[in-house]
C-alpha cells in the first residue's frame, strides 16, 4: 500500500513538473511570436515608408522638371497660389 502511494506522489510530481515546464515553453513561444510580430509589423512599415520616400522623390523631380520647361507658367501659378492664399488667410 506505502508503494503504491509512493508511485502516486511521484506520478504527481513528475505531471506537476511537466507542467511548468509546459508553462514555462508556452512563454517562451508567446514571446518569440510576439517578437516575431513585431519585426513583420517593423518590416512592413519600413517598406512603405522607402516607397513613400521614393515617389516623393519622383514627384519632386517631375515637379522640377516642369519649372524648369515651364518657368513662367510655374511663376504666374505660385503666384496666383499665393495671392488667393493670402486672401483667404486675411479674413
Amino acid at each position: 500500500m506505502s508503494i503504491k502511494i509512493a508511485d502516486e506522489s511521484a506520478d504527481i510530481g513528475t505531471v506537476t513538473k511537466d507542467i511548468e515546464l509546459l508553462k514555462r515553453d508556452i512563454a517562451q513561444l508567446m514571446e518569440k511570436m510576439k517578437n516575431g510580430a513585431t519585426q513583420t509589423v517593423t518590416d512592413e512599415a519600413r517598406r512603405i515608408y522607402d516607397a513613400a520616400t521614393a515617389e516623393g522623390e519622383r514627384t519632386v523631380a517631375a515637379l522640377a522638371q516642369r519649372v524648369e520647361d515651364r518657368p513662367i507658367a510655374s511663376l504666374l501659378i505660385a503666384f496666383a497660389a499665393g495671392y488667393i492664399s493670402s486672401r483667404i488667410l486675411a479674413r
